[in-house]
């Protein structure tokens, strides 16, 4: 089964919540900040890990202009034990994002991300993919192209 719809809402959530969520210890590099982390977790079902990498860098001109431009991937694995053996599932989501103000109002912006998701136990499979393209300048929308698709089996 495959089924496609928009999915703006769902992408602009879920880059909002990997914002808010970023990890707070950065390293600076060449002017920009830099996130690199990476954990695991084991539990008496599974084990689960993280890996987040990004880089932001934030300019602002003598004019006032302010420039933000970030990019980055997250991913995170589910390898089941125990009662979940034989099950798993794995996310990424890569994301671009550049804001720029003018005389303290938004200009211009646009993203472009795309999520992967997967999974299987007991014969159950799924794939999905969002995939979101924006960009607006003051405040006018120019294109907003999002997607969303997802494949089934079953045993």
């Amino acid at each position: 089964m495959r089924i496609r719809r928009p999915m703006f809402a769902a992408t602009l959530t879920l880059l909002v919540a990997l914002a808010a969520a970023s990890p707070a210890s950065a390293a600076p590099g060449n002017g920009a900040d830099v996130v690199n982390e990476s954990d695991c977790y084991t539990y008496d079902y599974g084990t689960f890990c993280s890996d987040y990498r990004s880089v932001q860098n934030s300019t602002e001109t003598p004019s006032g202009n302010l420039s933000i431009v970030s990019n980055g991937r997250a991913s995170f694995e589910f390898t089941g034990s125990g009662r979940l053996a034989g099950c798993s599932n794995s996310q990424s989501y890569d994301f671009r994002y550049h804001l720029l103000v003018k005389d303290g109002l938004v200009h211009e912006q646009g993203n472009g991300s795309g999520n992967e998701f997967s999974g299987e136990c007991n014969g159950y499979s799924y794939n999905c993919t969002i995939k979101d393209r924006y960009h607006a300048v003051d405040g006018r929308v120019q294109f907003s192209r999002p997607e969303f698709e997802c494949t089934y089996t079953r045993p």
